[in-house]
């Protein structure tokens, strides 16, 4: 059974007298334990496609199942129950809050998670070193490069091991090289703890990395592929 399967979803946004067709009927699963990337240009709806996934929108209509679970049948407390035990986060400008280290950021899902105060740092912690940041657990935000910041923001996502990563334009904040670093800890971590991870990029060499991948145009799945 899979993870994840969308059918037929459909997305418009109004703008002034404009509807706006995002989604026009996309359909495809992720099994668990999967690595997909969800290419497409600017405007390919690939952006809402992924806050459908996450339950931070909801579709027009079609249908999204999680774990063989129909997701519009579910209360509002249910899906956010589920965003916040079941999925993680990882955005292109990190989002991390400047006055916290990168220890209390990546404790702010436990928080709201209401689990034990004394238990939070250890995992934080835990999970940090997992991200090679054990050493900077200390430091805030602005003491941090790009990339550093972007692995304690990868850390968030993964404290509490989400059973779904979607992670939107990881790399697009980093220059190449620490880019392709980020993109190996993600492959990595796919590798070793098998979490589902989904990646939204424009960049065909980040999708080649991925060994799936769900190709978007115009709205509509253009197709999907396995690298070789």
């Amino acid at each position: 059974m899979s993870l994840l399967k969308l059918e037929k979803i459909k997305k418009s946004f109004t703008l002034g007298p404009v509807q706006v067709h995002v989604l026009k009927g996309v359909s495809f699963e992720v099994h668990a334990g999967e690595m997909i990337a969800i290419m497409g240009t600017s405007g390919s709806g690939k952006s809402t496609l992924m806050n459908i996934i996450g339950f931070l929108d909801q579709p027009d209509s079609g249908r999204y199942l999680l774990e063989g679970k129909e997701t519009a049948r579910l209360s509002d407390s249910e899906l956010s129950s589920i965003r916040n035990q079941k999925i993680g986060f990882v955005f292109q400008q990190f989002n991390l809050l400047g006055k916290l280290t990168a220890l209390e950021n990546v404790c702010l899902p436990l928080v709201y998670r209401g689990i034990p105060e004394k238990e939070q740092k250890p995992m934080a912690m835990e999970i940090l070193e997992k991200v090679g940041m054990g050493d900077r657990a200390g430091h805030r935000p602005m003491e941090l490069s790009g990339g550093q910041q972007q692995r304690v923001a990868i850390a968030r996502a993964l404290v509490g091991t989400p059973s779904i990563l979607l992670a939107d334009e990881p790399t697009g904040a980093l220059d190449t090289r620490v880019g392709q670093e980020i993109m190996d800890l993600f492959l990595e971590l796919n590798s070793t703890q098998k979490i589902t991870t989904l990646i939204i990029t424009h960049d065909p060499r980040i999708a080649a990395q991925c060994p799936g991948t769900v190709r978007m145009q115009d709205g509509y799945v253009a197709g999907t592929e396995e690298s070789p």
